[in-house]
């Protein structure tokens, strides 16, 4: 009593009291009014049947709630590189692994010794020669990552605790104090009701043995769910540092258009395109394979010069799908860029190179009546080879075979053709012909889109061809994110470097006229004398 007296002291105890003394009583006189009349038993009978039929809702609801777990978990980044999911793996593996009894959740100094594994695997992952790879970050960065941590949590705290906007750390300290107090002392709180009210007691002693037992209902999964989207999220956002994809500036999009260098702009003639940054689709393939006809077919009308001559396409050029021209083929704003063939005199390696460095798509276009292919397979493995970089993704490949309506039989055209099985003598050649382009170019015979491109005759471009870029615009937007998260970091860092010698040219400056006045004020002084 001494030690209540102390904590509340003895006017909150009285008040308090005093408050809780009516609903006490009601308690009482319900009781017993109840016992009087009769209906005591049956309203213990209710209780019972209400508290029964409360548990199986909440055991449904338990169950629902246990089997929707699994699909609210911390993803990888949409702009992370192959090398970043291949770490996020090791993290969902930790996670899997991860046990309640090994990483207790009340257990602060275990859940120290897991953040410092989680953390150390990452940077282990992306500085594997680095003796401290924990280190390895900027202090910028490091300081974002907690301030967007700390602000995630005040959001999820402002909107899902009640009153939290005026609790205050005292309050907290003090609800701990009087929990402890109160656990101490339960027993005798809970002997003093048998004694004074047992029918009370019974009732209060159902409804906890029936809410601890609801409590108690799948909060292990819950809990085993809780640990694993601990070591999720903990571990997305030491990738996002340690692999280099936190951003200082969040405020602008990722999406956002990036400044074009001067090739693009020397490809694109200096045009603007819009505020978000457009897909980039590059157009490969050998000398008069339907490269510039493709793009005609895929704009609705003639853009690209096409012609039977060679060279036609003279340089690396850029043609805007604006929002609206192809919207089944999901290119709600592209940059289309035609290249000269890579068998012509016109062709530049060096441009090829950058220019597919940076494709978010690639349609290589083959003609269906070339069995000569070793060429064209020399140099799609040199752009695999280009492409294979675990610190990039790598953008999706769209096969076209073209020309098919000059398979035989040659006079036949009378399309649609159903391939699957083949119907007729030209659909078995097209068939064939996609399995010799599959084996020539080591592609899965299934994935390559035949068309015809010829005007007039244009076939497949609408239907098959949209259908295969709309399935690969998923892995061309995650290409195209990570392309700008690259560029915005690039930028972000001369930004900073500039913004910081101005402001020490600044500072020295003002160190240099203040040592200056402080020079020129004795010898005025002297002077003066």
């Amino acid at each position: 009593m001494k030690e209540l007296i102390r904590h509340f002291g003895w006017m909150r105890l009285a008040a308090l009291v005093l408050t809780a003394l009516p609903l006490l009583m009601l308690a009482i006189l319900g009781t017993l009014w109840l016992w009087h009349s009769g209906w005591l038993w049956w309203w213990l009978l209710a209780l019972v049947v209400a508290s029964l039929i409360g548990l199986g809702l909440n055991r449904l609801a338990v169950w629902r709630e246990q089997h929707a777990l699994p699909a609210h978990t911390t993803p990888a980044g949409a702009h992370w590189s192959v090398e970043a999911e291949r770490c996020f793996e090791r993290i969902e593996a930790m996670a899997n692994d991860a046990t309640v009894e090994q990483w207790p959740l009340n257990d602060g100094d275990r859940l120290l010794e897991l953040t410092r594994r989680i953390l150390t695997l990452t940077a282990g992952h992306f500085h594997p020669r680095s003796e401290q790879p924990l280190l390895e970050m900027t202090i910028p960065h490091t300081l974002a990552i907690i301030e967007r941590a700390a602000g995630e949590l005040r959001r999820d705290i402002v909107s899902q605790v009640p009153f939290s906007h005026q609790l205050t750390l005292s309050n907290l300290v003090r609800a701990r104090s009087w929990q402890a107090w109160y656990k101490r002392h339960e027993r005798w709180f809970r002997a003093g009701r048998a004694v004074m009210n047992p029918q009370s007691a019974i009732v209060a002693e159902l409804r906890r043995a029936v809410g601890n037992q609801a409590m108690q209902q799948g909060s292990e999964r819950i809990r085993l769910w809780i640990l694993q989207e601990f070591i999720r999220k903990l571990g997305f956002h030491a990738i996002e540092l340690y692999g280099g994809y936190a951003r200082l500036d969040d405020e602008t999009p990722l999406e956002a258009a990036i400044r074009p260098n001067h090739a693009d702009r020397r490809a694109t003639g200096g045009a603007e395109t819009t505020k978000n940054e457009p897909l980039r689709i590059l157009v490969l393939g050998r000398t008069n394979a339907g490269k510039s006809s493709l793009i005609n077919a895929l704009f609705g009308q003639v853009t690209a010069a096409s012609d039977v001559l060679p060279d036609t396409t003279a340089a690396i050029t850029a043609y805007h799908l604006a929002d609206g021209d192809r919207p089944e083929a999901g290119l709600a704003n592209a940059l289309v860029f035609d290249t000269p063939g890579f068998d012509g005199s016109l062709f530049r390696h060096r441009d090829f190179v950058r220019t597919a460095r940076t494709a978010d798509l690639i349609l290589w276009v083959s003609a269906a009546n070339r069995p000569d292919r070793a060429d064209e397979r020399e140099l799609l493995d040199t752009l695999r080879e280009i492409l294979a970089d675990p610190n990039r993704r790598a953008p999706p490949i769209v096969p076209v075979m073209s020309h098919i309506d000059r398979l035989r039989p040659v006079r036949e055209w009378s399309p649609p053709y159903r391939l699957e099985p083949p119907e007729g003598p030209k659909a078995e050649s097209i068939v064939a012909a996609m399995q010799a382009m599959g084996s020539d170019l080591a592609m899965r015979p299934e994935n390559i889109v035949p068309a015809c491109l010829k005007e007039g005759r244009v076939y497949n471009v609408d239907d098959t061809l949209a259908a295969a870029m709309v399935m690969n615009q998923d892995a061309a937007g995650r290409v195209l994110l990570m392309r700008c998260l690259k560029a915005r970091r690039s930028e972000e860092n001369w930004q900073l470097l500039w913004q910081q010698l101005g402001n020490s040219g600044r500072l020295l400056q003002a160190a240099a006229s203040a040592l200056l006045a402080r020079k020129v004020r004795p010898s005025q002084d002297d002077e003066s004398a």
